[in-house]
């Protein structure tokens, strides 16, 4: 048997240890004059996610600029000149990640919670989604465990439709529609768990335990609340469980644009067209094997 999975014993905890590559291919209709390009595909490391190697290239050549924005997101930045009909971007590397439950912990706090509460135009619950949120808790009181029934209901009442690859539309939008892709389903989740007064925020990273995905598929995303004593804690609507060690987290956002893996913009008017591939050799092993 290829890889096989070591048998769990006591206090010893599995690991994935995965060789990670995406690799984005944007192409215009025509020439644009020029391209400034704004990237969020760096992993952070944290207790549960260990980078120990990574990097970010573009094609054409141009120099990237690493900064950090203020949701603590490591981003770089590129300015192409034209003419220009087409762009690589490449991010790979190899990680370490750990089944922690969903639970977030080793990544500092930029800043107050209050922030995560906040409407934005696609995160705004309307009066349906409100009222969905709500009833799906039954006489559920104790807070983690309305997380659970909000992903559960969610889970349920929404189908996964990847294929976008362009920005999400409103959380208000996509249910009423009852389907979405996986960055549209965590911004439903973060607009119905913020309609209950929780913190919510926007994570986007990639889905491990696929092997190699192309077009949306290659791009996830999910939700992370914080909910005391714990703190934050993943939720993943489209696959209806808690983060595992099969996913890799990228960015965190207040939405979907502020954690989005790539942004730009053009000096004259082009079609887009944008396709991503992701490929990932990963085994998992335990955990003192991972760190001899």
């Amino acid at each position: 048997m290829d890889n096989p999975v070591p048998f769990a014993l006591p206090g010893v905890s599995c690991a994935m240890l995965a060789s990670v590559q995406l690799q984005l291919q944007i192409s215009y209709a025509e020439p644009v004059r020029a391209l400034n390009q704004l990237l969020r595909l760096k992993p952070r490391s944290f207790d549960s996610q260990e980078v120990k190697e990574w990097q970010v290239d573009v094609l054409p050549d141009a120099k990237l600029r690493r900064t950090e924005d203020g949701f603590g997101n490591i981003v770089h930045s590129c300015s192409h000149d034209g003419p220009l009909d087409e762009v690589t971007i490449t991010a790979e590397g190899l990680v370490e990640t750990h089944d922690a439950a969903g639970v977030v912990r080793g990544l500092a706090a930029k800043l107050p919670l209050d922030v995560f509460l906040r409407d934005c135009p696609g995160t705004r619950a309307d009066k349906d989604l409100a009222a969905f949120s709500l009833d799906s808790l039954a006489d559920e009181k104790d807070p983690l465990g309305r997380m659970h029934g909000l992903m559960a209901a969610l889970h349920k009442a929404l189908a996964l439709a990847p294929g976008e690859m362009g920005s999400p539309r409103p959380a208000a939008e996509v249910f009423a529609s009852r389907a979405g892709s996986a960055r549209e389903l965590a911004q439903v989740f973060v607009a119905a768990a913020r309609s209950l007064g929780t913190p919510a925020r926007f994570i986007s990273g990639f889905f491990l335990g696929g092997g190699e995905a192309d077009g949306a598929a290659a791009l996830h995303a999910w939700a992370e609340v914080h909910v005391e004593p714990i703190g934050w804690i993943g939720f993943d609507p489209a696959l209806g469980y808690c983060p595992r060690d099969e996913h890799l987290r990228i960015a965190q956002g207040i939405d979907y644009f502020s954690a989005a893996p790539r942004r730009a913009a053009c000096f004259g008017y082009a079609r887009e067209e944008s396709r991503a591939l992701l490929s990932v050799n990963a085994a998992r092993q335990a955990s003192w094997q991972v760190q001899q």
